[in-house]
C-alpha cells in the first residue's frame, strides 16, 4: 500500500474523517490518475454524509480503475447516505484542462455498421477521420450523409498498420481515440474521453496509451475486455506497426517500449464483429492467418505473431499446428522478457494438451502461467480444473483396484495371509468413500448401510453412517426453501 494511502486509512479507521479528507484531497492534487486515491476521498465524504460528493469521487475512480470490484458494495452504500450539499471545493478537484480528441476509423465495405458507429460519436470529438480502403458497398454513399466527417481513400495493402498511420496522419487534434466500424460507443462514457485524455496530459516523457473496454457481442452473451488500446496522443511519435494485429510502436524501441504507460479507463464499446454471421461473411479468421504468415516470414522471431497465428490456427480447429505456433511463440519469448503475453500462450497451450488428455504437460504451462502472475486466475482456474480430472482418473483406477482386490481372494496363494476383513466389509466400504468422492452419494449410503447391517458391531461403520444421515437432513433443508 501506499504510504499516502495507509494515512489516510489510518485516519478513516480511527473515524477522523475530516482529517481523511484532508489527507486525500492532497493526494489527488498530487496524483489525479490515482484511482485509489479518490476512492478514499469518497470515503471520507461518505462518512460525513455526502452522499453527492462522494459518488463523484467513486465515479472518478471507477474512470480510473473500471475493473474495480468495490463499485457495487460503494454504490450501496450510497443508497443510504444523504444526498449531502454540493461543495464547490470538492467539485473543482475534478476539473480538467481542455485537450481536444479525434476520432479515427478505418472501413471496407461496412455498409453493415458504418451508420450505428458514426451515430454512437457524432458530437462527441472535435473531428473524425475516415480511411477507406476501397469500399465497393454503400459504405460511401452512407458517410456522404456526415458531412463534417473526414473521408480519405486509399489502397489495401495487406497491412492494417498501414492504414491506421494513414488515418493518424490526417487527425489534427491533440489525442486521437480509435474505432472500428463495428464498434459503438457507450452512450453513458461519451465524456470519458475526454476526461480520461485531460487526466493523463502531462506525464513528463511517458506516453500514456489508455484502454478502453471493449464489450464483445457473442451468441446473445457480452463479455467485456480491457486489453484493446484505443487513446492515446497523437502528437508524441506514435505509430502502429504489423500487418494485422497492430501494435502500437515508437519510432525509439519499436513495439517493445518502456516510455510508455498502458492503463484501463471506463470507456466501454461495444462490439459485434466476431458474431457467426459477421464471420462467415468476412473470413475474418483466414484472412487474418494469411497476414499472420506474411508477418511470421518479416519477423520471424517476434513472439507476437507466432502467439498471434497459433490463436487463429486454434480457433479453425487445427490443434497440430496451433500448438507448433505456440511453442514458437514460447522459444523466441524468452529472449525477450518484455513480451507480454506468454501467459495467455500457456493458456491456450494448456486447452489444447488438456483436450488430448496430457495433464502433466497441461499442468505444467499453468504453472508456468503462475511463475510469472502467480494471481492469474485462469492459470489457477485451468490447474484446478486439471487436478480435479486427474483426481477422477485416480478414483477410476483405485476402484479397479478395489475390485482386484476382492477378486485376489480366489487365486491369491502366497505365504503372508491376506486381510479377510476386505472381502468382508472393508472393500465395500472404501467403495462406498469412492461414491461419496464421484458425487453418487445416495448409492454410497445404500452401500454402506448395506455393510453394517452385516456387521453392526463395528463402530467406525456407524460413524460413517452418520455423514449420510446429516447430508440426508441438510438435503431435506435445501428442499424445503425451495
Amino acid at each position: 500500500m501506499h504510504p499516502r494511502h495507509e494515512m489516510i486509512t489510518h485516519f478513516l479507521k480511527q473515524q477522523r474523517y475530516r482529517e481523511a479528507e484532508a489527507h486525500a484531497v492532497e493526494h489527488v492534487r498530487l496524483f489525479p490518475i490515482d484511482g485509489q486515491g479518490w476512492v478514499l476521498l469518497g470515503e471520507a465524504l461518505l462518512h460525513q454524509q455526502n452522499g453527492k460528493m462522494a459518488r463523484l469521487m467513486f465515479e472518478r475512480a471507477h474512470l480510473l480503475d473500471p475493473e474495480a470490484t468495490w463499485m457495487p458494495s460503494a454504490y450501496r452504500e450510497l443508497e443510504k447516505t444523504p444526498v449531502g450539499v454540493v461543495r464547490q471545493d470538492i467539485v473543482d478537484l475534478l476539473q480538467t484542462k481542455p485537450v481536444s480528441v479525434s476520432a479515427a476509423i478505418i472501413v471496407k465495405n461496412e455498409e453493415r455498421c458504418i451508420k450505428r458507429c458514426l451515430d454512437s460519436i457524432i458530437g462527441v470529438f472535435d473531428e473524425i477521420v475516415v480511411v477507406d480502403s476501397g469500399s465497393t458497398d454503400q459504405t460511401l454513399s452512407i458517410l456522404t450523409n456526415y458531412p463534417t466527417v473526414k473521408v480519405r481513400q486509399t489502397v489495401w495493402n495487406d497491412s492494417f498498420s498501414q492504414l491506421r498511420n494513414e488515418a493518424l496522419a490526417h487527425v489534427t487534434s491533440d489525442w486521437v481515440f480509435w474505432l472500428d466500424a463495428d464498434e459503438w460507443l457507450h452512450p453513458d462514457d461519451q465524456e470519458n474521453i475526454r476526461t480520461a485524455a485531460a487526466l493523463y496530459s502531462g506525464l513528463g516523457h511517458i506516453i500514456p496509451v489508455l484502454h478502453v473496454g471493449l464489450i464483445n457481442q457473442v451468441n446473445d452473451t457480452e463479455v467485456c475486455d480491457y486489453s484493446v488500446p484505443r487513446l492515446f496522443p497523437a502528437r508524441r511519435g506514435l505509430y502502429y506497426s504489423g500487418r494485422i494485429h497492430e501494435q502500437i510502436a515508437t519510432q525509439e524501441e519499436g513495439i517493445f517500449t518502456s516510455n510508455v504507460l498502458h492503463k484501463p479507463a471506463k470507456i466501454r464499446v461495444f462490439h459485434d464483429g466476431y458474431e457467426a454471421f459477421v464471420k462467415e461473411d468476412k473470413d475474418k479468421f483466414n484472412r487474418n492467418i494469411h497476414l499472420l504468415r506474411l508477418m511470421t516470414k518479416e519477423e520471424p522471431e517476434n513472439s507476437g505473431w507466432w502467439y498471434f497465428l497459433g490463436r487463429e490456427t486454434m480457433s479453425l480447429g487445427d490443434y497440430d499446428s496451433a500448438l507448433d505456433y505456440l511453442r514458437k511463440s514460447e522459444e523466441y519469448a524468452r529472449a525477450n522478457p518484455k513480451f507480454g503475453r506468454m501467459p495467455e500462450v500457456y493458456m491456450l497451450m494448456t486447452r489444447i494438451l488438456a483436450s488430448r488428455n496430457k495433464w502433466e504437460q497441461a499442468e505444467e504451462c499453468c504453472r508456468k502461467a503462475l511463475k510469472l502472475h502467480p494471481d492469474f486466475p485462469d492459470a489457477r482456474y485451468a490447474l484446478a480444473e486439471i487436478q480435479m480430472r486427474k483426481a477422477r482418473l485416480l478414483l477410476q483406477e483405485a476402484e479397479g483396484h478395489i475390485g482386484a482386490a476382492v477378486e485376489g481372494f480366489g487365486t491369491y496363494r502366497g505365504t503372508v495371509t491376506a486381510d479377510r476383513d476386505i472381502l468382508a466389509w472393508k472393500a465395500d466400504v472404501l467403495k462406498a468413500d469412492l461414491l461419496v468422492h464421484s458425487g453418487k452419494i445416495a448409492e454410497a449410503g445404500f452401500l454402506l448401510k448395506k455393510v453394517v447391517q452385516s456387521h453392526p458391531k463395528i463402530t467406525v461403520l456407524s460413524n460413517k453412517l452418520a455423514f449420510f444421515d446429516l447430508q440426508r437432513r441438510l438435503l431435506d433443508q435445501y428442499n424445503q426453501q425451495r
